[in-house]
């Protein structure tokens, strides 16, 4: 299947969170659905507001035409994004390769993500909170596409040591399964998690959504990786099914406000009962 057809789907019926940096709401093909109970962003004026040249720390999963379903989530096959100070503009990177090109702001037509576009890539920002942003993106030929998170990394010094803290977040994604019309199903819904910075440990859950129609459960977190201090975590989700399980992420903001992630589940569709994969990516705050 190619990415392509991804697109419409993506767009028709993701949860769109109005913009990075702020609140918003669900889209208005969604109306009928109870509220969110994540937070809520804020509407945004730019990807990520800074008055400083620097490249964003940026996690998620991406697809390739070639590798189509398995998701690629190594750090180098994520789509890169920077802000540049003397030009007051926005550059992005595509996977693999070091050429760096301008994005700006489109015109929106209605409600949904934001759209930004250069001469590599598109982007559809899908929400985010002051140091975070989730985002979709696709290359110009569509060959290769995905779901990520970007933001400012917390530095070492700026991780709590001790006490604890839990964070509420938003995932996006897609899946392998179907759609009646041959697009993939897109994936929201919440993550939970819960760090003891004292003793170093995480603990958490993922609650999926498939169309926005479909529960896929409350998944919790099984064999994570934390320890006081660190910058980053990671784990997999307490499931027997085969297929890619991972999370992974990192903080930001000054002092760990907030976080991003990947993520990676294989799932048992409610609709005809098959194994798929899904994955993405989340951001989250205290």
């Amino acid at each position: 299947m190619s990415i392509s057809t991804v697109r419409p789907i993506l767009l028709a019926t993701a949860f769109a969170l109005a913009g990075c940096g702020g609140g918003g709401g669900v889209p208005g093909s969604a109306s009928s659905l109870p509220p969110p109970t994540t937070p809520a962003p804020s509407q945004p004026a730019a990807i990520i507001a800074t008055s400083t040249s620097q490249q964003f720390a940026a996690v998620g999963a991406s697809h390739s035409n070639a590798d189509y379903p398995t998701p690629l989530l190594g750090a180098g096959e994520q789509l890169q994004v920077r802000y540049v100070q003397s030009s007051n503009s926005y550059e992005v990177q595509l996977p693999n390769t070091q050429t760096w090109a301008g994005i700006s702001l489109l015109a929106n037509s209605g409600p949904g993500p934001v759209n930004y576009g250069g001469d590599t890539a598109y982007l559809w920002l899908h929400g985010g909170y002051q140091y975070s942003c989730l985002l979709e993106w696709s290359d110009k030929g569509s060959a290769i596409s995905g779901h990520e998170a970007i933001g400012i990394a917390t530095p070492a010094s700026g991780v709590p040591i001790t006490g604890s803290a839990s964070y509420l977040g938003v995932l996006l994604g897609q899946t392998s399964e179907n759609h009646s019309d041959g697009t993939d199903l897109p994936v929201d819904g919440s993550i939970l998690l819960s760090f003891n910075f004292g003793l170093g440990s995480l603990s958490g859950s993922i609650t999926p959504n498939l169309h926005q129609l479909f529960s896929l459960g409350t998944i919790n977190f099984r064999d994570t990786v934390y320890s006081t201090g660190s910058t980053t975590f990671s784990g997999k989700f307490d499931t027997n099914l085969a297929g890619v399980n991972s999370f992974s992420g990192l903080f930001t903001g000054p002092n760990a406000q907030e976080l991003i992630g990947n993520w990676a589940l294989p799932y048992q569709s409610p609709i005809d009962g098959k194994t798929y994969q899904a994955d993405g990516a989340f951001a989250g705050r205290k």
